[in-house]
């Protein structure tokens, strides 16, 4: 594959210049602004492949154009577009060429613009990319429009050497969640679920999103706690005329919907994913022990301890936007839009779930079924204010919430139970979990002298809450109607609390100082210093509550209906719930980081080079007690607070006006996610466990890309990237088999590398192959090759348990590949229709270390196939229809033996595996 790539870069370099060549350059202006410079407008030349966006200067140049007359097409979304005909390009010649664009009375296109400063068409993005210091690639609101994606996690997942796993984010470079960090606006988000490091992509609709920047390089302007990926959203700001969008969608899964379908609902809100105080922990029960009489558990709690049946429905989405400017006058405006959504879904799986030594036998051998009811709501107010050449202030609220209504059934073979009777072990676990936060930001900038000096402020206040209220786990020896309550093993069945409150705080500042000026007032270098600061508090709860048994002589359980087990029980005094004083229950830590930094760059006619250094001081403190502490006994505390320096160079060298290469090094940094350092055991039900380490240490990366690049035309991209990364203590997720299940733990490892090579590509069918019937055939190509090792010392008894000392760092694919073949149906100035095959796989990678003997659990590839198909009528009206996972391959993961297999005829190494069902969509948008 390499080969032939670097063969298809060199044939198609020479092909630029087999003619004699002219150019066309000019300026374009904004009409409704006193003909002030219109960045990022689109300048075509008509039946060719030619073109370029504006700068921020409303410049624009392209070259290497055959000599000839080219019509001129000006365009941008919102403004009237302006057709030259007759345009004489020379060789050896540059012709002028500049004009004004004015607003359109029609509708805006699909996705919402910002009339100065857009940045979220295909076009504007790659040649951001272009002229980037930074390695980065991003992906726009008209990209993400064209691909159907409703989220940005879907997004993202199309950029190269990234995928997405269902439930556990986005993976980049092989590298999990906990190596990647998210930035709004150029601010941290805090995410409030302690399994994740950075709030789910998932949970944002792409509707309040103008553009998503991927930075897998560093610079000392970035935070440092990233290996993966840097991911940057930006919200959309006001368009030049008032726009209002409406979007309805509906979803058909082939596993779940108008089929059974199995929910806890306490509430009616929860159809909307607020619990309210129908599941409230009682206030009877404080932080101590506490035991009910039978009578007082019968009233303690309304929920109920069997599910409801009903038919799964059509999943739905809706959404509202709308933008305007609420003034403008002639040297200032203010801009709005405002934007809400909600959508949901239903999602039934069926699988097995097992545990296995390192004799491949299994301890536990389940056949499962879970029932998942999610809802995702997200809205966005966003006002800006501009006083032209001087000041910008922009004002975000931002507002994520989504809820999982969970139910997971389980039964079969489970040797670590005595109290079975030769009979299957039967698992029913009820979740809810609700997640939300706002987030109030504040961005500005300000001119001191021009474009000479700059400051840059900004600053963000969050809260954020987690909560798991109720939660619900029976387990029976028996299924059905005559099964037999289980009461040793110290297994009762259970309720159980759990929240976690954040609140975050953060803040930058940076002046920027243009150096070197030029004729044009342009600059060829700039000095950069800033202090940038993130606080984030938390505060854990969480609490388990048994039902206890008081006699020998029980009634048989109905597993289909228990509430009624439970109601005899408390009415005829057998049953009571109680609760004991957990000292791990509560726990406190508090992160921050204050970090400074200095950026120089210097541009010179081909060669840009940016150095600088951050020097980060972050502070973590875990309050907590000990298992066998007292009520009284104080909160121990560990204190952690490296400082470190992360310094970074990037150079870009341009070959010529269609190609680049770059090359970038630095030093990051890695911090464990919530769930990772939490001193708190996280029961799953059916004696599987998570139990956080305290002791974590940070990781350190070195880290070393080299990029080609060649644009062969302004919506085209070939490019090759060459990574390195070694990685010291880096943290792994282990696994043990106890006697009931796994016992998932964290620790740092002694060290791991991973190098690879990474291949872009997105071109026009017909220009490669200069044949007019395929131009309408768009072909875009993300692929990964990587080799990575993680190692540890035999001889430190940290890795005693680890069963291979030295394997593949846990996460890491040797492979990926996205890759997309899109076809133009229609162009017309009515009807517009496009269709999207879109493919996503990976390499085979390792889930949970082995350990005491034990194999790496491993998970396979997953092959997913999907369809769009997007049609535009009138500039008003959308229907989008979307075919997902057509391939509808199960998700599997594996456990192989490491001695003599004990019971080949028996013996399976699956330890997980379900299924999705394949998912269609439609989608209705109206935009006026």
């Amino acid at each position: 594959m390499k080969t032939t790539l670097t063969l298809l870069l060199f044939c198609l370099t020479p092909l630029v210049w087999a003619q004699e060549f002219g150019s066309i350059s000019g300026n374009l202006t904004d009409e409704e602004v006193n003909n002030e410079p219109l960045p990022f407008a689109n300048i075509t030349l008509k039946n060719t492949n030619k073109g370029t966006t504006s700068d921020f200067d409303g410049n624009y140049e392209i070259t290497q154009v055959p000599e000839g007359t080219y019509t001129v097409v000006f365009s941008f979304v919102g403004y009237e577009t302006v057709s030259i005909p007759g345009v004489k390009i020379k060789a050896n010649q540059t012709t002028r060429l500049s004009t004004g664009l004015k607003s359109s009375a029609a509708a805006l296109e699909e996705v919402m613009i910002t009339a100065v400063k857009s940045r979220d068409s295909e076009v504007a993005l790659l040649l951001d990319q272009k002229n980037a210091i930074q390695m980065q690639q991003s992906i726009g609101a008209e990209e993400l429009s064209r691909k159907a994606v409703s989220n940005v996690e879907q997004g993202v997942s199309k950029v190269s050497g990234i995928t997405m796993v269902q439930d556990r984010g986005v993976f980049v470079r092989g590298l999990d969640d906990r190596y990647n960090y998210l930035l709004v606006n150029g601010l941290p988000l805090a995410s409030s679920d302690p399994d994740f490091k950075i709030i789910p992509l998932s949970y944002i609709a792409t509707s309040i999103v103008s553009s998503v920047d991927v930075l897998k390089t560093f610079s000392p302007n970035l935070y440092s706690d990233f290996a993966g990926a840097t991911f940057k959203i930006n919200t959309p700001k006001a368009p030049a005329k008032p726009k209002t969008q409406i979007n309805f969608g509906v979803n058909y899964n082939t596993k779940t919907t108008f089929k059974d379908f199995y929910t806890d609902d306490a509430s009616g809100t929860e159809l909307f994913g607020y619990t309210g105080d129908s599941r409230a922990l009682p206030s009877e029960i404080g932080d101590l022990s506490y035991s009910a009489s039978p009578r007082e558990s019968g009233e303690l709690f309304s929920t109920s301890w069997t599910p409801k049946k009903r038919k799964a429905p059509l999943d739905t989405r809706f959404g509202i936007t709308h933008g305007q400017r609420l003034f403008s006058s002639d040297n200032s405006n203010l801009g709005m839009v405002l934007s809400m959504n909600f959508r949901n879904s239903h999602r039934a799986q069926d699988g097995v779930e097992r545990t296995l030594n390192s004799e491949g036998t299994a301890g536990q051998d389940f056949t499962s079924s879970t029932y998942e009811y999610r809802t995702q709501k997200s809205a966005l107010l966003s006002l800006d204010y501009n006083l032209y050449e001087k000041l910008d202030l922009t004002f975000n609220t931002i507002y994520l919430q989504n809820s999982s209504n969970f139910i997971r059934e389980a039964y079969g073979r489970n040797d670590g139970f005595t109290q079975l009777n030769n009979r299957d072990f039967f698992i029913r676990d009820m979740r809810y979990t609700e997640n939300q936060q706002v987030n109030f930001q504040l961005l500005g900038k300000y001119a001191l002298d021009g474009k000479r000096q700059e400051l840059h402020f900004a600053s963000a206040v969050g809260l954020g809450n987690n909560q798991v209220p109720d939660r619900r786990v029976l387990r029976a020896a028996g299924v059905g109607e005559d099964a037999e309550y289980i009461t040793t093993n110290g297994i009762n069945p259970f309720k159980f609390y759990q929240e976690l409150d954040n609140q975050n705080f953060n803040a930058r500042v940076a002046y920027r100082l243009g150096l070197l000026p030029t004729e044009s007032e342009e600059f060829m270098g700039h000095l950069e210093i800033g202090y940038q600061t993130d606080l984030i508090a938390y505060d854990f709860f969480n609490k388990f509550i048994t039902a206890q048994v008081n006699t020998n002589n029980l009634p048989a359980l109905n597993t289909n209906n228990p509430q009624d087990f439970f109601e005899t029980g408390f009415a005829n005094g057998f049953l009571s719930y109680s609760s004991t004083f957990d000292p791990t229950a509560k726990s406190e830590i508090t992160q921050g980081i204050h970090a400074g930094y200095l950026q120089f760059n210097r541009q010179w006619e081909k060669i840009v080079l940016e150095a600088g250094v951050r020097v980060e001081k972050a502070i973590r403190e875990i309050s907590y007690r000990e298992p066998l502490d007292r009520p009284d006994t104080p909160f121990s505390k560990i204190k952690y607070d490296p400082l470190d320096i992360n310094p970074s160079l990037n150079i870009k060298y341009s070959l010529n006006e269609l190609s680049n290469l770059r090359f970038t090094s630095s030093i990051t940094n890695t911090r464990p996610r919530l769930r990772e350092i939490l001193p708190t055991v996280y029961q799953n039900g059916d004696g599987n466990q998570v139990i956080g380490n305290p002791d974590l240490l940070n990781s350190t990366n070195y880290n070393l890309d080299i990029k080609y690049e060649i644009f062969p035309s302004n919506a085209e991209l070939l490019a090759v990237t060459a990574f390195g990364k070694y990685l010291k203590n880096p943290i792994e997720r282990l696994a043990r088999s106890t006697s009931v299940g796994y016992r998932t733990f964290f620790d740092n490892f002694e060290s791991a590398h991973l190098y690879g090579l990474e291949f872009e590509m997105k071109l026009n069918l017909g220009n490669v192959s200069k044949i007019d019937q395929l131009k309408p055939w768009q072909f875009g190509l993300n692929a990964i090759l990587m080799n990575s090792k993680a190692q540890a010392d035999e001889n430190d008894p940290r890795f005693a348990v680890v069963t291979h000392k030295e394997r593949k760092l846990q996460g890491a694919s040797n492979w990926g590949l996205n890759a997309d073949l899109g076809y133009q149906l229609f162009d017309k100035e009515q009807l517009e229709s496009k269709i999207n095959l879109i493919f996503n796989t990976y390499g085979k990678r390792i889930y949970a270390v082995g350990v005491e003997g034990a194999d790496e659990i491993y998970e396979k590839p997953l092959n997913q196939l999907d369809l769009t198909w997007n049609t535009q009528f009138n500039k008003k009206f959308g229907v989008k229809l979307t075919v997902r996972n057509l391939l509808n391959e199960e998700t599997l993961f594996t456990q192989d033996p490491t001695q003599n297999v004990r019971f080949p005829d028996r013996f399976s190494n699956q330890i997980e595996r379900f299924d999705q069902g394949i998912t269609f969509g439609l989608n209705f948008t109206y935009t006026f």
